[in-house]
């Protein structure tokens, strides 16, 4: 049922918000932190976020307190982030955002307070209380942030939380958790429903607020119910390792963590020559088969997997640093037109 209505309405709110923007000039200008030709209508994740919400109202049963906090979470987010699409805010001003939403879920009851471990007898880990809150708020603002710089290519952020989304529903359905996969299953077709227009060559793109409502519902959704969140980690793990070498990159050049740059594993790829429309596969590759991995193996091989990815992704950056450069995305600018060639 999610799926019969989310996707539709997504495409519909999509088209009517492109009509609006383009109308009242909201266009993104190209540049090297989003990689198109021309302007384009931005604020794609308006459209998403209400067709995710009328999706979750008319289909999630029952529709219980934390729904209510995984909602309003998400309102906080859109309602603020808008403000970036539409004018521009600080990073720093960002990541207070980033944090009162994260933290809207937490007090709705959404935390993690406990994690799977394959080297326990038990299997689990059950955190301390002072622990619970800096935990969830790391995990959802990191997942957030994992979204946001992948979202630098045509359809790849939402394809790849789309695919994401969908391995939650059949661990959800599997764990006895209806709800749980309605609302991972509600934010697939959403993804799926503005994937269309998004694709290369994208006629709108989803903004920060776009991309911070993916990746806040993904891991607000992972939070709950058990032994989700190291599918997860492992269906996204491109993007998680992504930020996780951006931050250590940064913090040795003295930079700041928290801003956009076009250094990421898909700019590279541009960068070598490969087209948008491939980088973009291959994400979805990668997503697909960790996602079929984690739904195959025990726990311990997940483990195993993560690091196999880690491995091959620091191979992947090590081939990449050698290799020669067919396009270059300037590097101080973030004004200059960049486009794909005839």
């Amino acid at each position: 049922m999610p799926l019969t209505v989310g996707a539709p309405v997504a495409l519909l709110a999509t088209l009517a918000v492109r009509a609006v923007a383009r109308n009242r000039r909201w266009l993104e200008q190209p540049g090297p932190d989003r990689l198109h030709a021309r302007a384009i209508p931005r604020l794609g994740g308006v459209a998403m976020f209400g067709a995710y919400v009328i999706t979750v109202l008319l289909t999630v049963r029952p529709l219980e307190w934390p729904v209510a906090g995984l909602l309003g979470g998400a309102t906080v987010l859109v309602a603020a982030l808008v403000i970036d699409d539409l004018r521009g805010l600080r990073p720093r001003d960002k990541l207070l955002i980033q944090v009162v939403g994260a933290a809207v879920p937490l007090a709705f009851g959404i935390r993690i307070d406990s994690f799977s471990s394959p080297a326990l007898e038990g299997g689990v880990i059950t955190l301390p209380l002072w622990l619970v809150v800096p935990a969830t708020l790391f995990w959802t603002i990191g997942m957030m942030n994992a979204v946001n710089f992948m979202d630098g290519l045509d359809g790849l952020a939402a394809g790849v939380v789309a695919i994401a989304a969908a391995v939650l529903v059949v661990l959800s359905g599997r764990l006895g958790l209806p709800a749980v996969a309605e609302l991972a299953l509600a934010l697939a077709a959403v993804a799926l429903g503005f994937l269309p227009l998004n694709i290369y060559r994208a006629s709108i793109i989803m903004g920060d607020a776009g991309s911070h409502l993916l990746g806040f519902a993904i891991a607000t959704v992972a939070i709950m119910g058990p032994a989700k969140l190291a599918t997860a980690v492992l269906v996204l793990g491109v993007p998680i390792l992504d930020v996780a070498w951006s931050i250590v990159r940064r913090l040795a050049r003295r930079g700041d963590v928290v801003q956009r740059d076009v250094e990421h594993l898909h700019h590279r790829l541009w960068e070598a020559g490969l087209p948008q429309p491939l980088v973009a596969l291959l994400y979805y590759g990668l997503a697909a088969s960790a996602g079929l991995i984690a739904l195959l193996v025990e726990r311990l091989a997940k483990v195993y997997a993560f690091a196999g990815l880690a491995g091959l992704l620091a191979l992947l950056l090590v081939v990449l640093a050698r290799l020669p450069r067919r396009r270059l995305i300037p590097r101080r600018s973030l004004a200059a037109p960049v486009a794909d060639p005839p």
